[in-house]
């Protein structure tokens, strides 16, 4: 016994360093779970807080197996951190469980994909063997009946892209309703009949939505296509941002690229999230205006559960991904910026009971498709 005592102030040391350690990761984790609660004119860090719940949660993971192999009572620790996040946690990563339609589910179901399409660039490159536009071909082999579009102004043969006579064609006759819009760049290609509703904005709010009226099986559905406020990056932020990733060599080469990432990077992050706010006030007073059944869907640029989708959201609409997807996922995956930042939100007589995130890699966003179903 005696032995022992040597030790004990080491490991009560230990000790209040795995409880302090748990703690700051367990209210960091709560802070950055409800981050986007805060108005970014008021707590801008709090929206850049939110962006790194992912790590967070990888973090409290680590922590947890590690306290369940010295003191299984630090566990308790970022296991109550999850609890209080747990719905912004849902939101990130939902667990429903897989959908299948029955006969009666189909005939009263319809699907929206919502798609940034670069302009009908290839984000990859050349590809070899390449022979016709990816991007046309995703969307004709989904055979959405709704696709919503963002970053697409024209619709026609095109050999520098790969875009051919028999694909503007087929999008044609697929689709009968058609909107290409060339100053907005937001486009709707419609299964159903579609009226364009004009709204009366002003030109700094009025380019980041388009809203439609369509008939959806005799039901009146407003969809709002949205592309809000990007980061705006350019290319010396990028590589800014690349090689912030990258452990530095040095001690002052690592203190250089924070300097540079705090004024160049984060003060544009900052500037996007309170733009992003304006846009989304914006857009919350249009579907109020309107009323009925909507679905607001696009490039957010910004985080499931942020200041912006909440806005939007309110306290009647729901996000499809929250409702019916399993598990987290990305959206954008350019330039090592991965986040899910487009988002389908919606209230009406139906519900979201499916959403897949296309594998495809022709932009520089996945496309998401979303299965509703009319209640009964």
């Amino acid at each position: 016994m005696k032995l022992r005592r040597p030790h004990r102030p080491v490991k009560s040391t230990i000790l209040a360093v795995g409880v302090g350690l748990n703690l700051f990761v367990a209210m960091l984790t709560v802070f950055s779970a409800y981050g986007g609660a805060f108005d970014p004119d008021e707590r801008v860090i709090a929206s850049m807080v939110a962006m790194v719940l992912p790590l967070l949660l990888v973090a409290g993971v680590v922590l947890f197996f590690v306290d369940f192999i010295f003191d299984r009572r630090l566990a308790f620790i970022p296991l109550a951190g999850w609890l209080v996040s747990l719905p912004s946690i849902l939101v990130f990563a939902p667990f429903n469980v897989p959908h299948r339609l029955d006969a009666s589910e189909r005939e009263r179901s319809f699907t929206l994909l919502t798609y940034n399409v670069l302009h009908l660039w290839d984000f990859r490159g050349e590809v070899p063997g390449l022979e016709q536009n990816a991007t046309i071909d995703y969307i004709l082999q989904t055979d959405a009946d709704i696709v919503n579009i963002q970053e697409l102004e024209w619709l026609h043969p095109s050999k520098q892209w790969k875009v051919t006579a028999e694909q503007v064609d087929s999008l044609k006759a697929r689709y009968p309703y058609r909107f290409i819009n060339v100053e907005q760049q937001l486009s709707l290609l419609s299964k159903y009949p579609v009226e364009l509703v004009k709204l009366d904005l002003p030109p700094s709010i009025s380019y980041v939505m388009g809203c439609f009226k369509l008939d959806i099986k005799g039901e009146t559905v407003h969809l709002m296509n949205v592309h809000l406020k990007s980061i705006g990056l350019t290319d010396e932020d990028k590589t800014l941002y690349k090689n912030a990733l990258d452990m530095p060599e040095t001690k002052k080469e690592l203190k250089r690229e924070l300097k540079e990432v705090k004024s160049q990077l984060l003060s544009k992050l900052a500037e996007a999230f309170r733009t992003r706010t304006v846009q989304a006030r914006a857009v919350r007073s249009v579907i109020d205006s309107i009323g009925g059944p909507f679905i607001v869907a696009g490039d957010f640029n910004d985080i499931p559960d942020c200041y912006a989708v909440r806005t939007i959201r309110g306290r009647d609409m729901h996000d499809a991904y929250a409702d019916a997807a399993f598990g987290p996922t990305i959206t954008y995956h350019g330039d090592r910026f991965y986040f899910r930042i487009d988002q389908v939100l919606y209230r009406g007589p139906f519900e979201a009971v499916d959403i897949e995130r296309g594998k495809i890699s022709s932009s520089d966003h996945n496309p998401l498709l979303t299965t509703f179903v009319f209640d009964k």
